[in-house]
């Protein structure tokens, strides 16, 4: 895998990480653990369902559902079971020591049509970690990754049956990746191969001429990139009430472009060391034309965050049982292409072949007595991976299931406790494949499952 990679993981951390979650098995990057409560029905009905104040994230609209003032804060801790079977005998396991994805939100009413409220959130991330040694190290070793979305809103009351809402994202990005890679299957390999193939042609020494050829072929190094970014973006929401027991919301989170920098190191292994000791010996001083590309350089990218929109339910079948569902699109397939760049000059140009992305979810609450609601869910959540060939093992995304309970306990009549657990089981295509583009089958990710635990609190003023 080239460097290009290596910054194509990176920059679309920048654009989609967070919390250090383990790659809290979303599609993609993205984390839709941002609240502990919602996540006992799978995020069915989220913001709509009335009793969940991240609403202000998802949409905020729905803060007209919450008088007075409300602060809710909490976090989703994440564990991951990334249990893969290389074809070779050997086993890997990519899971990233278990994280917490922490969120926090408080919304304020300011009179009978005007709400205002904040959202901290760390909506795209994800952390996977494999010996450097492993037998895949070329589809990557490691990657940690940290965000934070900072979301005023404010939310206004139109008439009794409909609410509008709106905020922009202030998103702090940075990650921290490691990959292993071939030096002449990288891009920055390409583009001297010509430079390569030229000093090879013109030794006459064939014994020499055939060690540098055989040298270059298995020349490999180590790369690994801290950046980060600063960049902001808008959401909008709408609420209506048809009637008293049902809530209907659209939201819409635009994309998030940043522009990245940081530091690339780029560490050669004893093959590469042995490369350039060897061309060196034909044409001394060439290892010149490689000070520029070894070592630590500067590197960025440019990439997009992914817009999403979101529609939700809420139905009140009685003071017992409410009832909910909720339907989200994703748009990774504008996540097309990433342009690198290192010591100012273009490193690479990356095709992801990524595709949108689906989330449909159903789940219920069950009022069992005036302190304790029970609630459970299920959702499927598709993959942005279109050609399998492109997934890496550093993101070892695939379609996936969703399976969520919960309890909502009324300690008094202002504070509120949520815990919620959930299981996401990765299904269908899971394989890893020798680089991307390939039809040679390496390996299977025989489980790419997530769990969650979460847990929260919410006091009413």
């Amino acid at each position: 895998m080239s460097s290009s990679t290596t910054f194509k993981i990176a920059a679309a951390a920048f654009a989609v990480a967070g919390a250090f979650a383990s790659t809290a098995h979303a599609a993609g990057f993205m984390l839709t653990e941002q609240t502990a409560g919602s996540l006992g029905r799978a995020y069915a009905g989220v913001g709509v369902d009335g009793t969940d104040v991240a609403g202000v994230y998802y949409n905020p609209a729905t803060m007209t559902l919450h008088p007075g003032t409300n602060i809710q804060a909490g976090f989703v801790g994440v564990g991951l079971n990334l249990d893969y079977a290389d074809k070779d005998g050997s086993t890997a396991n990519g899971r990233f020591h278990p994280q917490a994805i922490p969120h926090g939100y408080i919304t304020h009413q300011i009179n009978d049509s005007t709400w205002v409220g904040l959202a901290l959130t760390v909506p795209f991330g994800m952390g996977t970690d494999y010996d450097s040694d492993w037998v895949r190290n070329n589809r990557g070793i490691k990657a940690t990754i940290l965000t934070l979305d900072i979301n005023p809103n404010v939310a206004w009351k139109v008439t009794d049956k409909i609410s509008i809402g709106a905020g922009v994202s202030l998103q702090y990005a940075s990650a921290d990746l490691k990959i292993q890679q071939n030096f002449m299957k990288s891009d920055i390999g390409q583009s001297m191969q010509g430079t390569i193939n030229g000093i090879i042609g013109s030794i006459q020494d064939e014994a020499l001429k055939e060690k540098i050829s055989k040298a270059a072929e298995k020349a490999s190094s180590t790369s690994e990139i801290d950046a980060d970014s600063w960049a902001w973006g808008f959401n909008v929401g709408v609420m209506w009430t048809p009637v008293e027991s049902v809530r209907l919301g659209v939201s819409y989170r635009s994309k998030i472009e940043h522009n990245a920098d940081g530091t690339l190191s780029n560490r050669p292994d004893a093959t590469m060391s042995g490369l350039l000791d060897t061309l060196s010996t034909a044409v001394p001083g060439i290892e010149g034309n490689f000070s520029g590309l070894l070592g630590d350089i500067s590197g960025s990218a440019t990439v997009s965050a992914p817009a999403w929109a979101m529609a939700a339910a809420a139905w009140d079948v009685n003071d017992l049982l409410s009832l909910y569902a909720t339907f989200r699109w994703t748009d990774w397939s504008s996540f097309d292409k990433l342009e690198i760049y290192g010591n100012g000059i273009q490193m690479a140009t990356v095709n992801n072949k990524w595709k949108d992305t689906y989330l449909g979810s159903l789940g219920a609450d069950l009022r069992l007595t005036d302190w304790w609601t029970l609630r459970g869910g299920i959702a499927y959540e598709s993959s942005p991976i279109s050609d399998p060939s492109y997934r890496t093992a550093i993101i070892p995304d695939a379609d996936r299931w969703w399976f969520a309970i919960g309890s909502s306990f009324k300690l008094t009549d202002q504070l509120i406790w949520d815990i919620s657990f959930a299981h996401l089981h990765g299904v269908h295509e899971r394989n890893l494949y020798a680089e991307e583009g390939s039809n040679e089958k390496v390996g299977r990710f025989r489980k790419l499952d997530a769990y969650l635990l979460g847990t929260q609190l919410q006091y009413r003023f």
